[in-house]
């Protein structure tokens, strides 16, 4: 099959200067759409306390430890502007995406510790839903930064619950790992109650000297109290008493590092949990991308920035369908086409039957040749 995908046929054609013309208008009101997006990211990203304060208190924010982590260029990031619930921080304080660390593609998501000391938030567990399901379809690893001050109080009702709730990510981990999907975790700060269900299931937990987990809390103390509850004057005794208590706090690093063993490894330093969770990266299996491709890498004929052009705005329009397709991939014939030198199958929109009908069967040749597909529906307008 070498001579089939190192001699497929060229399609599309270049932008004529009219074209260009006609639609500069289109390319402007598409960058615009961009450019709010941009800016919305941006917001998201800056709530909370300000980075240079976080640095104060000698420890990293989750952009500067993903900037650390991840291999330069391959940071994907998915649902940064997802908070379904409107909450008033502006966030639901997680992040994930797809990346590459150490050259093996991972599925990354991390807490924001600028946000309540990173704290559960509602909405938030959708999100880690989506993460975790990721990670079990593509069948790549699934690397935590964990630095979660536990749930926000004033809204704990709104998390426990549900099938999708907060608890599933300790049926999640497990179904993961009996998979053979392994779960890193980086643990910072201190991760009391909830803060910890993300910490304590894991596969392999990586840890700052200075990191604590313990599930546990003010409601759990209540329990202890004669008065069969948990007020003020009984937060004043508890604060009274723990100055005088000496020992090692329950889930320290000398808890869970040397007697339970939880922490399989711990760091001095928060760059020193990173360098931990990359060096472990180096080691897990995965093809090279050579075993798949069936010809070189290639640029597409055409830029890609001929999109803007050919892409409308106006939802109504249309658009032709092999001429956005040869600025995305490297060559094609008829619903196989190569990207990056890989195969994929892709297929445009059609109403007629027989589309209808290449459509229903698209998922065979996928089966059939173990390759992903791509296709493009057709936009239709929202109210």
């Amino acid at each position: 099959m070498r001579s089939y995908f190192e001699k497929m046929k060229e399609f599309g054609s270049a932008l004529k200067p009219g074209i260009i013309k006609s639609r500069e208008a289109n390319v402007k009101l598409l960058k615009d759409v961009e450019a709010e997006v941009g800016k919305a990211v941006e917001k998201v990203k800056n709530v909370g306390l300000p980075t240079t304060e976080i640095n104060k208190r000698k420890q990293l924010t989750i952009w500067q430890r993903l900037e650390y982590l991840l291999d330069p260029g391959t940071w994907t990031p998915l649902n940064t502007l997802y908070n379904p619930n409107e909450n008033v921080e502006g966030t639901n304080n997680v992040y994930h995406g797809l990346a590459k660390v150490s050259g093996k593609w991972a599925v990354v998501i991390g807490f924001d510790n600028k946000v309540i000391a990173g704290a559960w938030i509602p909405g938030q567990a959708e999100e880690i839903f989506r993460a975790t399901n990721l990670s079990k379809l593509l069948n790549i690893p699934l690397v935590w930064l964990v630095n979660c001050s536990g749930v926000k109080l004033p809204d704990q009702e709104k998390f426990y619950g549900d099938r999708r709730g907060s608890g599933t990510t300790f049926f999640r981990h497990a179904e993961l790992e009996q998979a053979g999907i392994p779960i890193l975790a980086g643990i910072y700060g201190t991760n009391p109650a909830g803060g910890g269900y993300q910490g304590i299931s894991p596969t392999i937990l990586f840890a700052h000297k200075d990191a604590n987990i313990a599930v546990g809390g003010g409601g759990i103390l209540s329990g202890m109290s004669p008065k069969g509850f948990f007020d003020l004057e009984g937060a004043e005794q508890l604060i009274a008493a723990a100055k005088q208590f000496k020992a090692d706090p329950p889930g320290s690093v000398k808890v869970h590092h040397d007697a339970t063993g939880f922490f399989r490894y711990v760091y001095d330093t928060e760059q020193g949990v990173l360098d931990g969770l990359k060096d472990y990266m180096k080691d897990m299996p995965a093809y090279h991308p050579k075993f798949f491709r069936v010809a070189a890498p290639k640029e597409p004929r055409f830029p890609a920035e001929d999109i803007y052009y050919l892409v409308p705005f106006n939802q109504k329009q249309m658009y032709d369908f092999d001429e956005i397709l040869s600025r995305l991939v490297d060559r094609a014939l008829p619903g196989v086409c190569r990207l990056r030198g890989d195969r994929r199958q892709a297929l445009p929109p059609g109403a007629d039957q027989d589309e209808r009908i290449r459509g229903a069967l698209r998922p065979r040749p996928c089966a059939h040749h173990m390759v992903p597909g791509h296709e493009r529906h057709r936009r239709r307008r929202h109210r």
